[in-house]
């Protein structure tokens, strides 16, 4: 059922090339997100940003938490590592430094989940391996060659099938963008399509204030639909078609583990159809429900007065931004502006309201109940404050959106 080691050369595993492309890629991103986050609060204030992007910000903040966390822990030591697998040791190569492990040494052997195994030494040391190897299952294999007793003959045949899936799986990744003409579609058109179609769309009905955030969101929208969708499929056609497949193949011949390459091509190709398929669907639907232009805020300070929570979390409709748009602001509305904070609109441009006299910042400030009167300039939106009887006068340019109860 093992390879034979005893009288092969040994063999040298390294670190799988994809895994560097992923982390110069997940860098690229975390560099990206260091470059706009504080671009962003440089143009707007912090306070602003951070009451109208909670959600973004907190998901980019857990994003380049978990990046810098791997890089230390993980990414550091893997991106240069070898291993050679000898009959009666490993050789483990990690930044001009050699580890010797000997089988002879090896107290147990443990597999945890996935394609991922350690072995324990006698001194308590672990090492650990999984598929980010080429051909991990050489080094599981070499022990189990050398010391049987390590392991149960069942766990030992199990576990060897998911490191040869796992292996040939890695490999298929390696075909990710083998097929031009569908990558390009997926990956480029379809994205430009999508971008260019729904600001159309939405700019006829609405106003968009900020080009640059607007593109950016969408751009992320793109990225999260292409990635789980290829996530999606690629997991499905493992589990139901490749795994089945090697488990055959090894069970009618255990040192068979060869890959069928013009039948991956094929079912990889087909997938990459229904991909596209899939892609354009879920593009549609964000198109036709206008889901960007939904974001999350935290309610702050005396919001009472609207008969709201403070500090509750609440959905803000980003459509709801002018008074003579499809979706115009009406008398009565709880809208989000400026630096995320909270009014209720009172008058829009050309409505007559309390006459009103400059404060010290410039704003427009009067009390609701006050005799005289003026007319609301065009482009301008009143609004109550929250907490007391004061109004104020702001663009329409600084609304947001409206709170959705």
């Amino acid at each position: 059922m093992n390879t034979p080691l005893g009288s092969i050369p040994p063999r040298l595993l390294k670190f799988r090339h994809q895994y560097v492309v992923y982390f110069r890629v997940l860098g690229l991103v975390a560099l990206s997100l260091l470059c706009f986050w504080p671009g962003l609060i440089f143009s707007y204030g912090w306070e602003s940003v951070s009451s109208r992007y909670p959600l973004e910000m907190a998901f980019s903040g857990m994003y380049l938490m978990a990046f810098s966390v791997g890089y230390v822990c993980w990414w550091r030591l893997k991106l240069r590592q070898t291993i050679q697998v000898f009959s009666d040791h490993l050789l483990i190569h990690r930044k001009g430094k050699k580890t010797e492990v000997r089988f002879e040494n090896i107290e147990a052997v443990q597999a945890v989940c996935w394609s991922l195994f350690y072995v324990k030494m006698k001194n308590g040391e672990k090492h650990y391996f999984n598929s980010t190897l080429e051909r991990v299952d050489y080094i599981w294999e070499g022990v189990y060659s050398h010391r049987p007793e390590l392991f149960k003959k069942e766990e030992y045949e199990s576990f060897r099938i998911k490191l040869v899936q796992y292996d040939h799986h890695q490999k298929r990744k390696e075909w990710f963008f083998r097929h031009r003409f569908l990558d390009v579609l997926n990956w480029c058109f379809l994205p430009m399509v999508f971008m260019s179609t729904i600001y159309w769309y939405q700019s006829q009905e609405v106003q968009i204030y900020q080009p640059v955030y607007y593109f950016f969101r969408l751009t992320m929208y793109s990225a999260l639909t292409l990635l789980s969708t290829a996530f999606v499929y690629m997991i499905i056609i493992k589990k139901l078609v490749f795994d089945k497949k090697v488990e055959e193949q090894l069970e009618a011949e255990p040192s068979d583990k060869l890959r069928d390459l013009d039948y991956e091509n094929v079912i990889i190709q087909r997938t990459k159809f229904f991909q596209t398929v899939s892609v354009v669907a879920l593009f549609t639907m964000i198109i036709q429900s206008d889901f960007n232009m939904y974001t999350l805020t935290k309610l702050r300070g005396n919001v009472a007065n609207f008969h709201l929570i403070e500090g509750k979390t609440m959905l803000v409709d980003n459509r709801y931004n002018c008074s003579s748009c499809k979706y115009s602001i009406q008398d009565g509305d709880v809208v989000v502006y400026s630096k995320g904070q909270i009014g209720q609109v009172i008058a829009r441009g050309g409505d007559v309201i309390g006459q009103v006299s400059e404060n010290k910042t410039g704003r427009s400030i009067a009390s609701i109940n006050t005799e005289t009167v003026m007319m609301v300039p065009k482009g301008k939106v009143a609004l109550r404050l929250a907490g007391d009887d004061e109004m104020i006068i702001i663009e329409e340019s600084d609304l947001v959106g409206k709170l959705q109860n």
